[in-house]
């Protein structure tokens, strides 16, 4: 990187070319990042304004009405869906928005004017302290940018419903991307004893519940997560079957074992505390040796 790119303020579009000149893309800038240039579209003459960014969330909406049929999906996931670093999680009428590097950042007003045309929301929540941020060079906010939230948010998940707290939940409020393997653990759960390890609000384990599960036990050490799950459980009927518990996952397994519980599945859906493989490999030996866990 050359002293001219060097001085380049943080966001701007460039024109990305190949070692024959040949022109790559237009991309936004950062010169203080560890992704330099973040590629928004092949064509370099493309004009990035309001009618690039209507067009590629229409398109993202449109893949999703195929995939969901209820509203409640992550609407963009960045460079997937053509706009990097930029988040949307759709519940319903409610949006939470991640502008998550510089580039998109500076665009946040059309962004935000392309999503209030597009699905005219209730409610848009501004979810701007993710830690990708500070590596950006952007400082962290949380905002509500139109309408108002009350408290928490209804999600409707495989025939199951659940709350979502978009201000100040972990994220975004919610993790669709473990939709399937919600399922997955749910087709599991008859008849079975469930240990739900990092439970947050309960979407593991008030699914299990609602496939026949004879108990659920979830830990987390965040009590309003913890008071969302049981919210949920008590929603959805199985208050009875589901029992919340705060604490240290590794802690409370250890006690389990040496009261010697044992449980037929266990979900261990950690939050990002590994900050390298060598860690994350670490971790996962410690609860796969916690032994709270064998079959009975």
């Amino acid at each position: 990187m050359d002293v001219s790119a060097k001085a380049l303020p943080p966001g701007t579009l460039v024109t990305v070319r190949r070692l024959d000149d040949n022109a790559l893309g237009v991309a936004m800038f950062n010169p203080h990042s560890l992704v330099a240039a973040r590629l928004l579209d092949r064509d370099a003459g493309r004009a990035i304004g309001r009618r690039f960014f209507a067009r590629r969330l229409e398109r993202a909406l449109r893949l999703r009405d195929r995939l969901f049929g209820l509203p409640y999906y992550r609407l963009v996931h960045a460079e997937a869906d053509g706009l990097p670093g930029l988040v949307v999680d759709r519940f319903a009428g409610v949006l939470v928005v991640q502008f998550n590097a510089a580039g998109i950042a500076r665009f946040e007003p059309l962004v935000l004017e392309a999503l209030d045309a597009l699905l005219a929301p209730e409610a848009i929540v501004l979810r701007n302290d993710s830690p990708a941020r500070a590596l950006e060079g952007l400082m962290p906010e949380s905002r509500v940018a139109k309408g108002t939230i009350g408290g928490p948010v209804v999600v409707r998940e495989n025939g199951v419903e659940f709350l979502a707290d978009p201000l100040a939940g972990q994220k975004t409020g919610w993790f669709f991307d473990q939709r399937d393997n919600r399922r997955f653990v749910a087709a599991l759960a008859r008849d079975a004893r469930v240990l739900d390890l990092y439970c947050f609000n309960g979407a593991f384990s008030v699914q299990a519940a609602c496939a026949s599960a004879v108990a659920v036990l979830g830990i987390d050490r965040s009590e309003p997560a913890l008071n969302l799950a049981a919210e949920a459980a008590a929603l959805n009927r199985v208050g009875e079957t589901c029992s919340f518990r705060r604490g240290e996952a590794f802690g409370e397994a250890a006690r389990l074992a040496a009261a010697g519980e044992r449980f037929d599945s266990v979900v261990a859906d950690p939050p990002a505390f590994a900050k390298s493989r060598k860690v994350s490999l670490l971790h996962c030996a410690a609860i796969a040796n916690s032994r709270a866990c064998p079959p009975r």
